[in-house]
């Protein structure tokens, strides 16, 4: 099996690339003052600013555009969004309403979408994520442990995360004053997706969309250190930068009522990946008193994992050591086995989702290790439902998510941000 992988690593343009790829100057360096002086270390002086872009037009079941402005380095980039019950009665809303609600985001460029990312990709990142940052998302994203009662007049505000490779450090930031300009794209579902009605849950309402902004922090260099970094960037030839995507896929089947149901699902895409997610979600609940889209984005415990290509198994294991003991980061100063934090939330939304690294790293900022899909045949991923608990006859979907790197250019002649390669 091994052979099969490594045929197909060396078969992939996007890997055999990467070693030519070039360094974008990173501004925000420690510099070290020389013996006998008072300096300390330090980084450039700069101004951290917060700028808000509003769209011309915002509404549910539509795209809402946003202007990227130009006000230096961007550092990271949040949709604000608030939401309020003007249903004249309690209402009940999703536990997960912050992330769901938003059913894709996309960076754009001349109307070419650069990368995006979905409810699903989200929700893997924040699982994924350590710790400290996790429980920071998860306040970010509003998740409640079970349906949220909002009074009357009530609302809820989130800020969510766009969940791109841009934010992941200080090298990827995007230079806004000298790229061509950029938007963002925000799609979202319909007003009534994931409200009900408190005295019969099973009703939807729709819910108010009172704010809807896109929060942009910034880094603004001193001028003549911003003239130097786009200098050493951009005046030999175009700046090329090592990012990812998120792709998702996803295959639905109705099990019969039992446990230890099989679902597979056939990858497709000849990405390169670094990561890949995986979880199982049943899109109907059990009691007739509910909305059925209250069981969207709650992933159910695996038994078992199985990873295979070429006919040769790559992970046939127990899911609970995928989840626990399989997460790698040898970067870290403790141990670099056993990260991950799969079974570790208070929240359906974030638990039970598999992640299965390919890398030693457990941040997206660095690869560290990838496979190329590009010559594997039949790359399949089948899992097995928990032996404990019994499925609903219902229609579930396997949900698969892939952190796929690939090469982002910017024009050194005209700033023109484009993906040249990813696979």
């Amino acid at each position: 099996m091994s052979a099969s992988i490594l045929n197909s690593n060396a078969s992939s343009a996007l890997i055999s690339s990467l070693d030519a790829v070039s360094t974008a100057k990173n501004p925000f360096v420690y510099s070290y003052a020389s013996k006998a002086t008072l300096g300390y270390s330090h980084i450039p002086a700069h101004a951290r600013v917060v700028s808000v872009s509003q769209a011309t037009s915002i509404g549910f079941n539509q795209r809402c555009l946003f202007s990227v402005l130009k006000s230096g380095m961007l550092e990271n980039a949040f949709i604000k969004m608030t939401l309020t019950n003007g249903t004249g009665a309690v209402a009940d809303w999703s536990p997960s309403i912050g992330n769901m609600q938003i059913e894709e985001i996309q960076l754009l460029t001349q109307g070419k979408v650069i990368c995006s990312s979905k409810p699903f990709g989200r929700a893997c990142l924040m699982s994924d994520a350590p710790y400290g940052r996790r429980i920071n998302q998860e306040k970010c994203f509003g998740l409640t442990g079970a349906e949220d009662p909002l009074a009357v007049a009530g609302a809820r505000t989130y800020y969510v995360p766009l969940g791109f490779a841009a934010f992941d450090c200080p090298a990827n930031f995007i230079d806004t004053n000298f790229t061509e300009p950029l938007s963002i794209s925000v799609r979202l579902a319909a007003a009534n997706t994931y409200c009900s009605t408190r005295a019969d849950p099973s009703v939807a309402v729709a819910c108010v969309l009172t704010t809807l902004e896109l929060v942009q922090v910034f880094r603004m260099l001193p001028s003549e250190l911003e003239s130097k970094t786009i200098q050493e960037n951009y005046s030999e030839a175009d700046l090329v930068k090592v990012e990812w995507d998120l792709v998702e896929e996803e295959t639905q089947a109705t099990p019969t009522a039992a446990v230890s149901r099989d679902f597979s699902h056939i990858i497709t895409t000849n990405r390169v990946i670094q990561k890949l997610y995986v979880a199982l979600e049943d899109t109907d609940v059990a009691a007739t008193t509910q909305l059925n889209s209250s069981a969207l984005g709650e992933y159910l415990e695996l038994s078992n994992i199985k990873v295979e290509a070429n006919g040769q198994a790559v992970i046939d294991y127990d899911a609970k050591f995928v989840g626990l003991c399989m997460g790698t980061d040898a970067g870290s100063s403790n141990s670099p086995n056993c990260v991950g934090g799969f079974d570790s939330s208070d929240y359906e939304h974030v638990k039970n989702i598999y992640c299965i690294d390919f890398g030693l790293l457990k941040g997206t900022d660095t690869i560290s290790g990838a496979i190329s899909a590009r010559e594997l045949n039949n790359f399949k991923i089948t899992v097995t439902s928990s032996a404990a608990t019994a499925l609903t006859a219902t229609p579930h979907n396997l949900k698969v998510c892939m952190v796929c790197p690939q090469l982002n250019s910017t024009s050194s002649a005209s700033g023109k941000v484009s993906t040249s390669l990813s696979s």
